[in-house]
């Protein structure tokens, strides 16, 4: 089997923070930046923070459009992020190096199953919306495309050196229910690639240090664009039936914060809430917005990467019972993967979830 070196971040990493959202990377200049965000509500009488793994992406759009359409600040809220450019981040979040996390729950529901105080607040993204890309070459030689069967195209990733955003970390979680699926043991039958940052997957891909990877749009629709990847799994318009209502991407919070700062987190979901309102009822100012956003794409990337998104964010932030139940089975398969215990009968829904914020302020919407 290939190999490959992979670029690991430390847990111990400090998250750096520059000013100002400029300083966009090469290649179409998203995920390859630590950065810091400031609402333009600047006169608002309320502050907080949020941390997420890449700097850009459509996977944490909900809150972008929240700042730029000044959602957040009709809910008389501040909000500053920064992105770490690794997987997992819960732990920068308990040592408080921000209010409000961003990422995966499954994630979330590792360090609770622990014992740690941190609770999942609001949801975002109803699609597990991480696509898996190979070169077009292992498709045409398994014959399989996008539409094929789901265990069919999972068993193209035998053998092969995948790319992902770290251990625990939704891509790799991802990788490797797919390998499960094709009956492959995860550990053996591939070689996952820890790589931080949207335009190092597509270099390491052009440099054949990898055959493919495990990455939201735009990332994966640029390696089909301009790195001659193919879709193996489009998780946003073709997902596998029982992924198809996946809570995806939600803001998790620490008890602390929870009990400090309920006003704040209020606001957050209220600006979040009125977020996703605008996104279902009116595409064309959330598309108008977007092209600003994603201003350093083509125009003809930009119009695919829309498309393959525009459908994977949710009505309200308020997740469901059936969103936890689907992911808590995804994670009992990771960690029988992995040889560990397996998720606590008694973990539930009202558990794993505070949602007082995100109802409280639906109902001033």
């Amino acid at each position: 089997m290939k190999r490959s070196i992979g670029v690991r971040a430390s847990r111990r990493e400090v998250v750096r923070v520059t000013a100002g959202l400029g300083g966009m990377a090469a290649l179409q200049g998203f995920g390859a930046v630590v950065g810091l965000g400031v609402a333009p509500a600047m006169a608002a009488s309320m502050n907080t923070t949020t941390l997420r793994s890449t700097s850009r992406s459509w996977l944490w759009a909900a809150e972008d459009f929240a700042i730029g359409a000044k959602h957040f600040e009709k809910a008389g809220l501040n909000v500053s992020m920064a992105a770490t450019e690794r997987g997992v981040n819960h732990d920068a979040l308990l040592g408080g190096a921000a209010d409000i996390l961003l990422g995966a729950p499954q994630q979330n529901m590792r360090v609770q199953i622990l014992g740690k105080p941190v609770a999942i607040m609001a949801g975002f993204v109803n699609k597990f919306a991480s696509n898996v890309v190979v070169r077009k070459e292992f498709a045409d030689k398994a014959g399989v495309t996008e539409d094929s069967p789901v265990e069919a195209k999972a068993a193209v990733l035998k053998g092969l050196r995948m790319g992902t955003t770290g251990p625990g970390g939704g891509p790799d979680q991802l990788l490797r229910h797919f390998l499960r699926l094709a009956g492959a043991d995860p550990t053996r039958d591939a070689t996952l690639v820890p790589i931080r940052g949207g335009s190092a997957m597509i270099a390491a891909m052009q440099q054949d240090q990898i055959d493919g990877f495990c990455l939201s749009s735009p990332t994966s629709d640029l390696a089909v664009s301009k790195a001659g990847a193919t879709y193996l799994f489009n998780m946003a318009n073709n997902p596998p039936p029982d992924l198809s209502n996946f809570l995806y991407i939600c803001a998790s919070i620490t008890a602390e914060t929870a009990k400090n700062k309920p006003d704040e987190l209020t606001a957050y979901c209220k600006g979040i809430a009125l977020a996703l309102k605008a996104i279902h009822e009116d595409r064309d100012a959330f598309k108008t917005w977007a092209r600003g956003w994603f201003s350093a794409m083509d125009d003809e990337l930009f119009e695919t990467s829309f498309r393959n998104n525009i459908n994977i964010y949710m009505k309200t932030p308020v997740p469901t019972q059936e969103q936890f139940d689907i992911n808590v089975r995804f994670l009992q398969e990771a960690l029988k993967d992995a040889g560990q215990n397996p998720v606590p009968d008694d973990y539930t829904f009202e558990k794993a979830f505070d949602l007082r914020f995100a109802r409280k302020a639906l109902e001033s919407i």
